[in-house]
């Protein structure tokens, strides 16, 4: 076992670490974080109209009254979702190049604009002028938000690092010099923009979005979005735990636009009344393979069960019951600890490979509903997770029947740690009863 964790050690620290420190990783991460909030708050609104109970209880008319008022929360939060991302990518990529964050997220919106279709075709195939498509601002045109948050600070610091800025007298207040620095490069970052948008009116798409999503996007979303895959990424969350990292962090800022955009596709449906078509998505990726619970809290079941043979792992439950609740278990990752322990290297990577298939079988068989899309909060406690994640109550109790064989499976492996540890003389009960007293 110590080899092996040598040898992975050896293979993923140096991948980890250029993916924590890379600056368009970095920025890609921080713009999505951005967008949380407001997706958030417009998926669980949006959520609750999906419950069957509401339309029998509110009847067709009461319902369709209230959808019509709840609409706008999910039109202006989730199906804008590619403004939040090119904005928060522009933020936080200016800012680690120390330019004014705020102008270059602006002049990354802009040439985001630029770069959207501005003609609609009306029924009756008339074409409505400076009109912008709502579909080119949410899920699908994600790629383009990263693509031209990338270009539009890249093109932005080029231009201020040639000097093209205007200077102003000291005397100056400093918002308005921070104004005429940003007129120049803005210019030249939407010039570019503008004819990005001309040259793609040669491809047979037409602009930048339908562009990306035909070459690059459908095709990585196929080999993003499968079982494979969704056990993949859980196993790799929790490998990069063992080594100290968050592993949350790293792999959803390679795999958070797929999961985002299908998610999206899965509210709107909702929404609209319409079947759901992504049963894997970010939701189905916190209801059944990543979220913290499908670790704290099995772990904390077994460290009670072994309470009473092991003081010190009852202080460490007792510290982390609490936060391990509500899926934040670093005092268990680290207190335990889990990091960097070859005893729980294999129920860490066990746990997401059975609780993927798990929540694949039930969604497949129809036990369990499909994911909504709802971004549910981080601290969401299990069974409830289950239950808003999917719109139905079974998801919640087959999360808490999981418990018990996770919990029995944790429980033998603690035991095959405290055995070690009793036997080569690293855990001494006695010594520490004499430290009590």
């Amino acid at each position: 076992m110590d080899k092996l964790v040598a040898i992975l050690q050896r293979c993923l620290m140096p991948v980890a670490k250029k993916l924590n420190t890379n600056r368009y990783i970095k920025a890609m991460r921080d713009g999505f974080v951005l967008s949380l909030p407001y997706t958030m708050a417009g998926s669980l609104l949006t959520a609750f109209l999906g419950i069957p109970a509401f339309a029998s209880l509110l009847g067709e008319e009461t319902m369709q009254t209230v959808k019509a008022f709840m609409n706008p929360a999910n039109l202006f939060s989730n199906s804008i979702i590619a403004v939040f991302v090119v904005i928060g990518i522009a933020y936080s990529l200016a800012k680690s190049y120390d330019l004014d964050p705020l102008h270059g997220a602006m002049v990354s919106f802009v040439s985001f604009m630029i770069l959207c279709p501005s003609v609609v075709t009306a029924d009756g195939g008339v074409n409505l002028n400076n009109v912008i498509d709502m579909g080119y601002l949410g899920s699908r045109a994600i790629f383009t938000a990263i693509v031209m948050a990338i270009l539009s600070v890249e093109v932005y610091r080029w231009s201020l690092n040639h000097k093209m800025g205007i200077k102003l007298p000291a005397s100056v207040p400093q918002s308005i010099q921070n104004s005429f620095t940003a007129f120049i490069p803005a210019a030249i970052t939407m010039i570019v923009a503008m004819s990005l948008r001309q040259l793609l009116t040669f491809t047979t798409q037409g602009n930048l979005t339908d562009f990306i999503f035909y070459w690059v996007q459908r095709p990585l979303t196929g080999l993003a979005l499968n079982l494979p895959c969704m056990v993949l990424q859980g196993v790799l969350v929790n490998l990069f735990w063992f080594f100290g990292l968050h592993g949350q962090t790293m792999v959803s800022s390679v795999f958070r636009p797929f999961l985002s955009q299908a998610g999206v596709e899965n509210l709107e449906a909702l929404l609209a009344g319409n079947a759901l078509p992504n049963i894997f998505c970010a939701t189905f990726q916190h209801v059944w393979t990543t979220f913290g619970f499908w670790i704290s809290v099995p772990l904390l079941i077994a460290l009670w069960m072994y309470r009473k043979k092991r003081k010190d792992w009852a202080g460490v439950m007792k510290i982390a019951l609490i936060p391990g609740l509500f899926n934040i278990y670093e005092p268990l990752m680290f207190g335990l600890p889990l990091v960097l322990n070859p005893f729980m290297l294999i129920p860490m990577l066990i746990t997401p490979i059975v609780t993927t298939l798990l929540g694949y079988i039930v969604t497949v068989t129809g036990i369990c509903g499909i994911p909504t899309g709802v971004m549910i909060p981080i601290v969401t406690p299990v069974f409830l997770s289950g239950v808003l994640g999917t719109n139905t109550l079974t998801a919640g109790i087959i999360q808490l029947l999981m418990m018990v064989p996770l919990s029995a499976m944790w429980y033998l492996f603690l035991s095959i740690q405290d055995k070690s540890e009793r036997e080569n003389g690293t855990y001494d009960e006695e010594a520490e009863e004499n430290a009590e007293s």
